[in-house]
């Protein structure tokens, strides 16, 4: 018996969530991006997808920047705008603040995995150093 209730109330609240979730989208579609946003979002994916690519942060402005000097292009990501840049061009776009979530979610990704990286080889040359120093120990004993 007290099992069957429990089972009632895990039914009951998952179609309250779901049916709370059906009108939160439609009362609050998700943001899609026009097809300028979607160009300029694969453009910023595919350069932060090449290992020459810098990518920095500017912490108490909360801009990004992506230079890569081998194809020429620089980008920086701001609160309210995206600047793509070149030696023959520059274009800058006003963005709204749902699609620079998506872009800073997106380089804050490629981010973490290149420091991800970064780390494990920091930690491999820590384990390489401790293994030699622990090698001369022993041979010079």
């Amino acid at each position: 018996m007290v099992n069957s209730n429990i089972f009632r109330i895990f039914v009951y609240n998952k179609k309250l969530k779901d049916m709370i979730n059906y009108l939160k989208s439609k009362f609050f579609p998700p943001y899609q991006m026009n097809e300028k946003e979607t160009l300029t979002y694969n453009v910023i994916q595919m350069l932060c997808e090449q290992s020459d690519t810098d990518l920095k942060i500017a912490p108490l402005t909360g801009r990004y920047f992506m230079i890569n000097k081998r194809l020429s292009y620089w980008v920086k990501v701001e609160d309210f705008s995206v600047s793509i840049t070149n030696h023959k061009f520059t274009l800058t776009n006003t963005i709204t603040s749902e699609y620079q979530k998506k872009l800073v979610n997106m380089i804050d990704t490629f981010i973490e995995a290149d420091r991800n990286e970064f780390e494990q080889t920091v930690f491999q040359n820590e384990v390489e150093l401790l293994e030699n120093i622990l090698s001369n120990i022993k041979f010079k004993e």
